[in-house]
């Protein structure tokens, strides 16, 4: 056997077993991402909602739109094919607080996921919380303060939510708080109307 047929079996049999490697650390790890992410988004919707120490899942319809994504959990146009998954927040007796669903913008870096969290009672925005977003880091990452999330809190489908009226923006960092507000200001209303229309059908 020449050299370079060596070369090319020595390189293959690396390649299979960085392959086998590979696929073992994915497997032993798997349940551990999807655990943190499961963790992760049961942390933001009980931020999103003041008073809730659990929650439950709520098929509604969408409307006005709204499509829910599995595998991403964000609204976004399409069909109304899929139901779209609200999240119910429940106090310690078990009573509803409100609940919370997933929107998004288009940021600088990309994708924001949002989590929006609405009052059961008041039907205003009880908390807003950042899932997910490759905004530059201590500019745009900034719409993860609670000074900018706050501002949301107490409004409702009545507010404008628009940026420069309600909505103070973030220095520097335009498309980015933009891309929250108008996400969170485009999905409210028709995200009332799915969780409404749900909870009346039950």
């Amino acid at each position: 056997m020449n050299e370079s047929a060596k070369m090319i079996v020595v390189l293959t049999i690396i390649a299979m077993i960085s392959g086998l490697l590979l696929a073992q650390v994915y497997h032993l790890t798997y349940d551990r991402i999807q655990l943190g992410k499961a963790q992760a988004l049961r942390g933001s919707i009980l931020a999103a909602l003041p008073g809730a120490v659990d929650f439950r899942v709520i098929e509604a319809h969408p409307v006005g739109g709204l499509e829910d994504d599995r595998s991403t959990l964000r609204s976004k146009p399409g069909s109304d094919s899929d139901p779209l998954l609200l999240f119910q927040g429940l106090d310690e007796n078990g009573d509803p607080v409100g609940f919370a669903y997933v929107c998004e913008g288009v940021g600088y870096g990309g994708i924001i996921k949002i989590m929006v969290g609405v009052n059961h009672t008041s039907e205003l925005i009880s908390g807003v919380a950042i899932l997910e977003h490759v905004e530059t880091p201590n500019i745009g990452s900034l719409i993860e303060n609670e000074s900018f999330r706050n501002q949301f809190v107490g409004k409702g489908t009545a507010d404008p939510i628009a940026l420069g009226q309600d909505i103070d923006r973030i220095t520097g960092a335009t498309v980015s708080s933009r891309a929250v507000t108008e996400a969170v200001n485009r999905d409210l209303s028709n995200a009332l109307q799915a969780y409404k229309e749900a909870i009346t059908n039950e």
